[in-house]
């Protein structure tokens, strides 16, 4: 992505003035301690997303301290230092008003623990299939794991110290996985404080969690406990399933709001009949980052899966790459293709479905006979078509009940079996709690707000008191401020108003 330092030094300019300007309250006497922390985010307006959050917040009473995450992450050494050194301009002017931390100041040269280590490797691993755009590909990748595994390694006691003595309520950051964002994470759930996250989600939209890893929609399981647990559930519940079933109808249609589906289809093709659908992800994409069980990555997940189907069943098994893939900003460096012919070879039985192959996946639904899933939110829906969904994931639906999990290679063999051979059966309770999950990460998760981090050259035009009034931005506030997760503050909105389909 292009990097205009001119249009940054402008952006400064006018955050500076916009926080001169925004009223800074003096904390309630219960209020929450906020950390804010703001990261160079390869040159976009993500940091000026994450202080306008923080001011929203104080304005409300809150104690905020902001963090400038001034640790080297990256490649692009110079373009970093100069967002930090804007951030920093920006963040002078709220001296003696809030707390401004510099994480730099935090580092020591003490060595690693072990433990410390391999999480921090891990993290620079997951980084590295990010940055590459897939598991597969080699090219930088050494070089990658090197440089992340040294900047992660700094970054790692400096964010423990600046947490550490229980000084914060909730740590409020950007991706929770990308860079040192997923130390932050860490970090914050080891000491028992709160994490809040918050993530693009593309076409103008705020993705959001009060208490979790917001790509990852680890606010969905607590929203889905609060929806059921409504007191006039049984009044709401026939309008949320029919909710749901448009959104399926207008995502299987291609005619939803990201059109991810392909909107042809070719002829229904009765090798797919009673077959075992294997459905991927984009395996670089931050909502599958990290989140295996059994097994150690993607590439394992899949090869596995496979032989285990054909060796141990007499099911055709489709692999599905995630359509979405066949567009340029999902485009990934992975070839599953030539994964399964290097590790199974041609099989009768094997079907492999590239991402611009005009298959609807939605169709594959009426013909095969169970779903295979890692987080991909066909699980949901293949478990609202009736069809057996069988995980070897911590997925945000993984545990609520309409899918079958697992926490071992012998446990996931079996339920492979079970599936493939009609044994597990899905129930009408499953049916609907897979429908009330999908309205809630379908119908209310995404924040359609005219604050969002994509939006900057628009809000930042504005007045910030206007902006903290709009509905949105409200609902943005009271879901971190609260700890409810805000797509049950939409549910909440939607019957007010009665939008539910």
């Amino acid at each position: 992505m292009g990097f205009d330092p001119g249009a940054w030094l402008r952006d400064t300019r006018l955050m500076r003035a916009r926080v001169a300007a925004y009223p800074a309250p003096a904390p309630r006497n219960d209020a929450l301690r906020f950390a804010i922390v703001m990261a160079p985010w390869m040159g976009t307006s993500v940091p000026w997303f994450s202080l306008v959050c923080g001011l929203f917040l104080a304005a409300r009473g809150n104690r905020i301290s902001f963090i400038v995450d001034d640790l080297p992450f990256g490649s692009h050494g110079l373009r970093f230092r100069f967002v930090v050194a804007c951030m920093r301009s920006v963040l002078r002017r709220l001296r003696g008003h809030h707390e401004v931390i510099r994480l730099g100041a935090q580092r020591s040269d003490s060595a690693l623990s072990e433990a410390e280590r391999d999480a921090v490797c891990r993290l620079a691993e997951l980084n590295a299939v990010w940055a590459l755009r897939g598991e597969m590909s080699e090219s930088g990748r050494a070089a990658h794991l090197e440089r992340s595994v040294r900047q992660l390694g700094a970054s790692h006691g400096a964010i423990g110290r600046v947490l550490q003595g229980g000084r914060f309520d909730v740590v409020f950051v950007p991706g929770g996985v990308w860079g040192s964002t997923g130390l932050w994470t860490s970090h914050a759930r080891a000491r028992g404080i709160r994490l809040a996250s918050y993530d693009s989600g593309g076409y103008g939209t705020l993705m959001l969690a009060a208490d979790g890893v917001a790509c990852q929609l680890q606010d969905i399981p607590r929203a889905f406990a609060m929806l059921k647990a409504r007191p006039d559930w049984g009044q709401e519940h026939a309008a949320v399933v029919a909710a749901a079933q448009a959104e399926i109808g207008r995502r299987r249609g291609g005619v939803d709001k990201f059109a991810s589906q392909m909107q042809g289809s070719r002829q229904r093709d009765p090798r797919f009949d009673g077959a075992v659908l294997i459905a991927l992800n984009s395996s670089w994409d931050s909502a599958a980052l990290g989140l295996h069980v059994v097994f150690d990555d993607s590439m394992q997940w899949i090869v596995e899966t496979v032989r285990y189907l054909l060796e141990h069943t007499d099911a055709p098994v489709i692999v599905r790459q995630h359509p979405a893939e066949r567009l340029e900003i999902a485009r990934t460096s992975d070839d599953y293709h030539d994964l399964l012919a290097r590790h199974v070879g041609s099989q009768p039985r094997l079907h492999f479905i590239a991402a611009d192959e005009p298959v609807n996946s939605y169709d594959l639904l009426e013909q095969v006979a169970a779903v295979v899933v890692y987080t991909s939110t066909i699980g949901i829906e293949a478990a609202a078509h009736g069809k057996p969904v069988v995980t070897a994931s911590r997925s945000y639906y993984a545990d609520l009940g309409f899918v079958w999990k697992a926490g071992d290679l012998q446990q996931y063999r079996a339920l492979l079996s079970q599936a493939a051979s009609g044994g597990c059966v899905v129930t009408p309770a499953m049916r609907d709690d897979a429908l009330c999950c999908y309205y809630l990460t379908q119908c209310c998760n995404w924040v359609f707000s005219p604050f969002n981090p994509e939006g900057f050259s628009d809000w930042s035009r504005q007045d910030l008191a206007d902006l903290a009034r709009h509905v949105k931005v409200q609902a943005t506030i009271t879901s971190l401020e609260r700890n409810v997760p805000v797509a049950f503050l939409n549910h909440l909105a939607q019957i007010e108003s009665k939008e539910m389909v």
